[in-house]
């Protein structure tokens, strides 16, 4: 997950113009239509945004943008508050599960409170790189339930707060979880996301990745996003 998406930005070539296919099971779960010639029907449906926002979870503000091309969705983000862990990259793929230890200790009593502070969606990570596409930074963040405008300190050094801005971010949909995301099915996606963005002349900001996981990684549906940002 934190490699496939320089390899991406580095190698997708704008090609022709694509043409959509509307109306489908697919646009209707995953919140935009398929590009024709990457429609896979043993592709698992992603489950649909209303079905978890508002429903399951509380999910950080969004409204999502009518957008008539295809191979990617829109979604203008509210801004909002986050709790966020940095990843130890020395340490491989062992710390992505220590970091979510880190935020979910935060909102079950490890802040200055004690509090209790119910689960959100997504789950976001965020991959940095620099000038030659090259990690160098991940971490990762839970949305802060926004009727906690004021939300406790944590007590672990390695979890701070943070102010987020209002953004726009650009996203497809995977119907699975993260942990069962192949490399190759992830560099894929990222190739798909990055050309219908090239072919349809949307600038968005290469040096930085996002991954959204929207729903629990044992249920019988689920909901990954990929994302860049305007």
């Amino acid at each position: 997950m934190k490699i496939f998406v320089a390899l991406c930005l580095l190698t997708v070539a704008v090609t022709s113009p694509i043409e959509l296919n509307a109306g489908s099971a697919w646009s209707d779960a995953a919140g935009y239509e398929e590009c024709t010639d990457w429609v896979d029907p043993a592709k698992p449906l992603p489950e649909p945004i209303k079905d978890i926002c508002g429903t399951k979870l509380e999910c950080a503000g969004f409204t999502d943008v009518v957008n008539s091309n295809c191979g990617y969705g829109e979604r203008n983000i509210k801004a909002g508050k986050w709790v966020g862990t940095d990843i130890d990259l020395s340490q491989g793929y062992s710390d992505y599960n220590k970091a979510f230890q880190r935020l979910f200790g935060y909102i079950t009593g490890d802040n200055a409170d004690g509090a209790k502070i119910a689960m959100t969606a997504p789950v976001i990570y965020k991959s940095y790189y620099d000038s030659a596409y090259k990690l160098q930074k991940v971490t990762m963040h839970f949305f802060v339930p926004s009727a906690l405008t004021n939300p406790p300190a944590p007590t672990s050094n390695k979890v701070y707060l943070e102010d987020w801005d209002a953004a726009t971010v650009y996203y497809r949909a995977i119907g699975k979880s993260t942990m069962n995301i192949s490399t190759k099915e992830w560099e894929q996606e990222a190739m798909d996301l990055v050309t219908a963005l090239n072919n349809d002349g949307v600038s968005f900001y290469s040096s930085m990745s996002i991954v959204g996981g929207f729903t629990e990684p044992w249920g019988p549906k689920q909901r990954t996003e990929i994302m860049f940002s305007a």
